[in-house]
């Protein structure tokens, strides 16, 4: 029966679904606390990417379901989480943090995560990593984080809101996350680089009455590659914005930075680099 079936059947312009690659599956809550699944549409010559409340929980009588297009939805969030990961004042506010040295580790911590969100390959993971829920009300986006993604510890979720995207029906938005100079493309072993640095930096300032080798003895790390990435954790805001942009000079690689000497003053530092104004 099986084998007569699959000879009648029409034979399918793809050998398997299509995967639903949506970069805010499993996050999104509607105005009515319903969930909220990837999905599509199409007319006769192209086809539309949404997210929109999903169908069995909207049926005939309920409440209208909630759609929004997905690359603009997508845009839209992370454009509005790299402008709050990068607002200092604002997430001191968020936190509640008073303490010098747990702010300094938030405020590195968040600018680190705002850069993955420019690149292709580290976004989806930077928001996994930072939102447990948003959800859609009538005048704002209201996102629940886990504050260990901003090196903040033992605090409850922390909640802000965003306000909604526009909503131009009808009008799709393919997502791009593109650097400044439409050449240039954010090294991803440079990000990389950053983020060890910034891991090492967390890990000295959570042990402030260890010195650096009663440190790396209790870690078992090597002493000497752990005070490199020490000495990286303060690079330059300028040189850390160029490479999350893709457009640092040539010579600044992952070998560079770990074998150079890197000055502690900024100012020299770009000197260093070929960065200097």
């Amino acid at each position: 029966m099986q084998a007569q079936l699959k000879e009648k059947a029409s034979p399918r312009k793809r050998e398997t679904n299509d995967k639903q690659d949506a970069l805010l599956r499993g996050l999104l809550i509607d105005p009515h606390g319903r969930v909220m699944v990837p999905t599509y549409g199409s007319s006769k010559v192209k086809r539309y990417a949404y997210y929109e409340t999903r169908k069995d929980l909207a049926r005939p009588g309920d409440p209208p379901s909630l759609r929004f297009q997905r690359g603009k939805l997508d845009q839209h969030l992370i454009a509005q989480l790299t402008e709050l990961l990068d607002d200092q004042h604002r997430l001191r506010r968020l936190s509640g943090l008073e303490d010098a040295s747990a702010l300094r580790t938030m405020f590195a911590t968040s600018h680190l995560l705002s850069l993955k969100l420019a690149v292709r390959s580290e976004v989806e993971g930077a928001i996994r990593l930072l939102i447990k829920e948003i959800r859609f009300g009538t005048d704002g986006i209201a996102l629940e984080l886990y504050p260990q993604a901003l090196g903040i510890e033992g605090t409850d979720l922390l909640r802000c809101t965003i306000p909604l995207p526009h909503r131009k029906p009808f009008r799709e938005t393919r997502l791009r996350i593109d650097a400044e100079n439409p050449s240039a493309s954010p090294q991803t072993d440079l990000i990389a680089l950053l983020g060890e640095a910034m891991a090492a930096l967390k890990l000295v300032q959570a042990s402030p009455e260890l010195n650096l080798n009663q440190l790396v003895k209790r870690e078992g790390r090597c002493r000497t590659q752990l005070a490199r990435l020490l000495r990286i954790s303060f690079l330059s805001p300028r040189i850390v914005d160029a490479i999350a942009d893709g457009t640092q000079p040539k010579g600044l690689t992952r070998r560079v930075l770990l074998s150079c000497d890197v000055p502690i003053d900024w100012a020299d530092q770009e000197r260093q680099f070929g960065l200097a104004a």
